[in-house]
């Protein structure tokens, strides 16, 4: 880990290329996602403000879940070294390593949750909070540091959620 005070990030030329890539590619994926719901294939409601926490709730163990099965089978098979490596040559990782994903992987995790958003008509203050809270819990697995207190981290609500001090110790691993 780093430390606090000697928390610099330097990032590679390389790092920075596929991290646009990566974004050109979710920006793909959220058009593909806007035309499904133009054609009325992914519905989403604007009202319902009872559903907000519950669609929410669904939105994120789906996706942990799914996401998890994803992660657990690129480790496991030839997808690693075909794919999922490049993600990993980050072993002390960087905010920009949340990004650093071979593009296939990119597209296998959009078509997760275009899957998800598919299944279910989601409010859309719960999607907003979700890709909020996702992009907030991936950039914080990637700090290369410990922003909370083992006293906290072992608290009942957070000791079964990823931790950076757990994602750092899966980069090393």
């Amino acid at each position: 880990f780093r430390s606090p005070e000697t928390n610099s990030y330097n990032y590679t030329k390389r790092e920075v290329l596929i991290c646009i890539l990566t974004n050109i590619l979710n920006t793909v994926v959220t058009y593909t996602g806007f035309w499904l719901w133009k054609e009325d294939i992914i519905k989403i409601s604007f009202t319902g403000w009872l559903y907000i926490i519950p669609d929410f709730i669904i939105l994120f163990m789906a996706m942990d879940l799914l996401m998890y099965i994803f992660h657990f089978i690129i480790h496991k098979t030839f997808l690693y070294n075909a794919i999922h490596q490049l993600h990993h040559q980050a072993v002390d990782p960087k905010p920009i390593d949340l990004f650093v994903l071979h593009p296939i992987e990119t597209l296998c995790f959009g078509s997760l949750w275009l899957i998800v958003l598919m299944a279910h008509t989601f409010n859309i203050y719960s999607i907003m909070a979700y890709l909020t809270i996702n992009v907030v819990f991936g950039l914080v697995g990637h700090l290369g540091l410990e922003p909370l207190p083992e006293k906290l981290r072992s608290s009942f609500f957070l000791k079964y959620i990823g931790t950076s001090t757990f994602h750092h110790e899966h980069h090393q691993d």
